[in-house]
């Protein structure tokens, strides 16, 4: 054997390893996150908001229309990356399923989400999330205001 074939056989080799190791190092990154999600209340009129106030802060910027929001429910999933549907705070009226479609750049994942009322799809939709960066999504109406569910991914650390 040559020792410019022995030198490219270790560089393939070699290539493939860190290319291995990349992926393996990215997957751990992506277990060391957990899904958090919430269903909020929204309305207005002289109640006080029951969610956390960093949370609340995000809500009232990006939901100017509503003075106080009400944590009905949350729930935490260690790991998405399962190709499963997983729920948010599910309930007999209006649920949120979520399916994992794979990891995308920057540790996000990409999800199939799907809004039910009564045991029917009334929303479908694609998006991808990033740890530490919620996504505030305003469903349907509901009492004298609106609900609102919250999805973010955090770093478990």
């Amino acid at each position: 054997m040559s020792n410019n074939l022995i030198v490219l056989v270790f560089c393939i080799f070699t290539t493939f390893g860190l290319t291995a190791n990349a992926e393996e190092a990215n997957k751990e990154e992506y277990l060391d996150s957990a899904f958090w999600g919430a269903l909020i209340y929204a309305k207005n009129g002289e109640s006080k908001s029951t969610v956390a106030r960093d949370l609340e802060i995000k809500l009232k910027k990006a939901f100017t229309s509503f003075e106080a929001f009400e944590l009905l429910g949350q729930h935490t999933q260690k790991n998405v990356f399962k190709e499963y549907v997983n729920w948010v705070v599910p309930s007999e009226e209006i649920n949120l399923g979520f399916e994992s479609k794979g990891r995308v750049k920057n540790n996000g994942v990409k999800l199939l989400l799907k809004l039910w009322r009564k045991k029917k799809v009334i929303l479908k939709s694609d998006l991808s999330i990033y740890p530490d960066k919620p996504v505030m999504i305003m469903g349907p109406k509901w009492r004298e205001g609106k609900l609102i569910f919250v999805l973010e991914l955090r770093s478990k650390n």
